[in-house]
């Protein structure tokens, strides 16, 4: 995550503030959905489809409650505002997929 926001912010380096929040909130959701998924497998393997939901909808929430007004405050989504959110969620939702393919092969 840190090379990822290292060069997102020497691509854009005009929403620096954002990008920052971006890769904060991101990181924080998916040490979350880790946590989570985490003790799901090793407690409640019947849920754990539930348990992934879960973590789905509190992604979704945090793009709704915090990137969508932003993103469309002009009435439009341009390339430079969409790899801002999906950049972390892609690097967050990768390391989510290669730390629990790792520790629980």
């Amino acid at each position: 995550m840190g090379l990822g926001l290292f060069l997102h912010l020497q691509v854009n380096p005009v929403a620096k503030i954002f990008i920052i929040q971006s890769y904060c909130i991101n990181t924080s959701l998916a040490l979350a959905a880790l946590l989570l998924l985490g003790w799901g497998i090793n407690k409640k393997k019947s849920n754990l489809a539930v348990l992934y939901l879960v973590t789905v909808a509190l992604k979704f929430c945090a793009y709704f409650l915090f990137f969508y007004p932003k993103f469309h405050w002009d009435g439009e989504l341009n390339r430079q505002e969409f790899f801002i959110f999906f950049a972390p969620y892609s690097l967050g939702l990768l390391m989510e997929i290669i730390f629990l393919a790792r520790r629980y092969k």
